[in-house]
């Protein structure tokens, strides 16, 4: 910025000085009449003394202190402009108040009509700025909404699977960079591409991995209804009679009296102590009774999420069991938000998750929602009732084949 002391006989001439000087887009610091020449301080003339100063395109300066970025990034969004606008109809007040006050004498009066004169220049200019950079920005915003008709297909089949638009966006988002124009008429080429996006998504997985030294205690927990019973003789039959493995099987859940009487049941057929637990203390107990297991697994009772009590309840028993892995056991047939609400509310018990009623849901593509708003590794997915049959161990390729579906869809 430049800042100079102009002089003249009368506003209007010292005016003219700046302006001829720093041009219309001057700005007045500050003006004063001054006494100049005499002898001893008589005889002296009075004169108009205007301090003026410019700086390169001030109004853009003016700017880009309301605006986040520079301007040439164009990256600020309609609020920061409301926030500008109002900035400038706050200036424009202040001006057109200051245009109207009487001033002590004709020259001020004069002073203040030609201050008013730029900085309405000034105000006009700084308008039509603001006005550009609106209209850049909608424009980037309606080309940034329009997606293209080959990419457009493919997130329709996304969503048509059941994964959100949000994620579907992100899952394409690198795909629009990476395949040109001719490369998305290929749909095998983009479907392939997809697949691997969605198992790196899907990477993180892990399996029960029993061991000689020691016991590997495995709970399961979650809310009702979702197969935890089913699925807990899925895993104690397939290690036991598919892996050969000791194991024993505790179960908690004494809100269901069939339950525990399958459970038996089921013990006894393929040869798998099975323990009934009434408290804590009791859970504790079978356990050191059973140190000789490579693995224990510990049925819990289906707790609801919002059951303050229900949840304390099974807290306790965590607390006195001491899994080494605690499974938290959803079912994709429960919609994706209640999904979340559960895994949040189950999150500091569980260490893994088990997915389950895969064969009873139309939409599987709300997996990768899932894996993608949660952390923790994803074990066994589950698709029916036959024990010990239907239950796999969940892979990226797995996860990615239910997601997307195993056939190159018609896009």
């Amino acid at each position: 910025m430049r800042v100079k002391r102009f002089v003249g006989e009368n506003v209007a001439e010292t005016m003219g000085k700046i302006k001829r000087e720093l041009g219309p887009e001057a700005v007045i610091l500050q003006t004063r009449q001054i006494k100049e020449g005499g002898f001893f301080g008589f005889f002296a003339r009075t004169k108009v003394e205007i301090i003026a100063a410019i700086e390169d395109n001030p109004n853009r300066a003016k700017l880009e202190k309301l605006l986040p970025e520079k301007l040439p990034a164009l990256t600020v969004n309609n609020e920061v402009i409301k926030k500008a606008y109002e900035a400038y109809r706050d200036k424009e007040n202040e001006y057109v108040q200051e245009g109207f006050k009487q001033g002590a004498d004709s020259q001020q009066n004069l002073f203040d009509q030609n201050l008013l004169a730029t900085t309405q220049s000034e105000l006009k200019e700084m308008h039509n700025l603001l006005k550009e950079i609106k209209g850049q920005l909608t424009a980037r915003e309606e080309i940034k909404e329009t997606v293209p008709e080959p990419v457009k297909k493919w997130e329709d089949f996304l969503t048509g699977r059941g994964i959100s638009k949000e994620v579907a966006t992100k899952l394409l988002a690198p795909l629009q960079t990476e395949l040109s124009a001719e490369q998305w008429a290929n749909s095998g080429l983009v479907f392939e591409k997809m697949k691997k996006q969605v198992a790196r998504l899907c990477r993180n997985t892990e399996l029960i991995r029993p061991r000689k030294s020691r016991s590997l205690i495995v709970a399961l927990v979650g809310p009702t209804g979702v197969g935890k019973t089913t699925t807990i003789g899925k895993l104690t039959a397939g290690f036991s009679i598919i892996e050969k493995r000791k194991v024993a099987l505790l179960t908690a859940d004494t809100y269901r009296v069939a339950a525990v009487e399958q459970l038996k049941t089921f013990g006894e057929i393929i040869g798998v102590p099975v323990e009934v637990v009434m408290t804590p203390e009791n859970l504790k107990e079978a356990i050191d009774r059973h140190r000789d297991k490579e693995l224990i697994f510990i049925d819990t009772a289906g707790r609801s999420p919002h059951h303050e009590m229900h949840m304390a309840e099974l807290e306790a028993f965590m607390h006195k069991a001491k899994p080494d892995i605690t499974m938290l056991v959803l079912s994709v047939t429960t919609n994706l938000s209640d999904q979340i609400k559960v895994y949040e509310r189950f999150r500091k018990l569980a260490t893994h998750l088990i997915l389950t009623k895969l064969d009873e849901s139309v939409s599987l593509g709300s997996i990768l929602d899932l894996v993608v708003n949660t952390d923790l590794p994803i074990t066994y997915l589950t698709n029916g009732q036959n024990v010990p049959d239907d239950i796999d161990a969940a892979t990226p390729e797995k996860l990615t084949a239910c997601i997307l579906g195993e056939v190159k869809p018609n896009v």
